[in-house]
């Protein structure tokens, strides 16, 4: 998997537009736009998917909107803000690139193409993964930034949602096995991998039992043998009587996507383990 990350003024300016204001001063612009450039405003509420099949050649019917925004003193704040915060996403990538490669690579057994994320300033709160037919280059929009996080935790964020928007696709019928897998492989043991420290309490709360009752197959998946899994289980801090379980050998040897067929064919197996099995 690579990454690029990428600042387009028509994805900010769409963003700034259209998601929830940021600050008094763009939540004025809007206003003003509805009361005097309504027809244009809303034509260019509807010109996203043209935008986002192919940002860096995209070519707006009407600039009228654009270049109104863009001779603001805010919008040339927001706009540096959201440089810098491109810059720190970039300058982290960048740092622990080969290392999170190499793990990619041991843990989905599959290539995932370049991504281009399209940064917008963190205050938007958005993550857009949209389906565009056409669209020349993979692409999500990333403006999340939580205060609390590291540049490292927000870029494990960052390749979650690469992975989720990979398989939005696949066995929809059963997302939830296709979540919490997806939260087992990046959130929980890429992040444990590049942080040192077990990351498993990380993710999406309605997802927890169903993920715990993965887990010892996922470290069959992993490689694990029967030792290795009691060092696992002290690690993550979640314990499960091996006993109970037939040890998937060839789960080692698999891909990600067999791996997220083998979890749904047998679910019933998988699920019905009793509660009190796994803590």
């Amino acid at each position: 998997m690579n990454v690029k990350f990428v600042l387009n003024d028509y994805v900010l300016i769409w963003n700034l537009l259209f998601q929830a204001s940021v600050n008094p001063e763009i939540h004025a612009f809007k206003q003003k736009l509805w009361k005097n450039y309504r027809n244009c405003y809303q034509e260019m509420y509807q010109e996203q998917m043209n935008l986002l099949k192919d940002p860096k050649n995209y070519i707006p019917p009407d600039d009228t909107i654009d270049d109104m925004l863009k001779k603001t003193d805010f919008y040339k704040k927001l706009y540096e803000e959201t440089e810098e915060f491109r810059l720190s996403l970039m300058q982290t990538w960048d740092q622990h690139k080969k290392t999170i490669q190499a793990l990619l690579k041991e843990l989905l057994r599959v290539d995932v193409k370049l991504y281009h994320v399209l940064v917008v300033h963190p205050r938007l709160d958005v993550v857009g993964m949209e389906t565009v037919k056409g669209k020349k280059v993979n692409t999500i929009t990333w403006g999340k930034k939580n205060k609390n996080a590291s540049s490292l935790e927000v870029l494990v964020d960052i390749l979650s949602s690469i992975l989720k928007k990979e398989l939005q696709n696949y066995h929809v019928e059963c997302h939830e096995i296709v979540d919490g897998i997806i939260e087992l492989v990046i959130d929980n043991e890429l992040y444990t991998r590049l942080a040192g420290t077990s990351q498993y309490l990380r993710g999406d709360p309605a997802l927890s039992f169903l993920k715990k009752q993965i887990y010892p197959y996922f470290l069959m998946y992993l490689g694990a043998s029967k030792e290795d899994c009691l060092n696992y289980m002290m690690r993550d801090k979640i314990a499960f009587d091996l006993d109970f379980y037939t040890f998937e050998k060839d789960l080692a040897h698999v891909d990600l996507y067999t791996f997220i067929d083998f979890c749904i064919r047998n679910q019933k197996k998988i699920i019905k383990i009793s509660r009190l099995e796994i803590q």
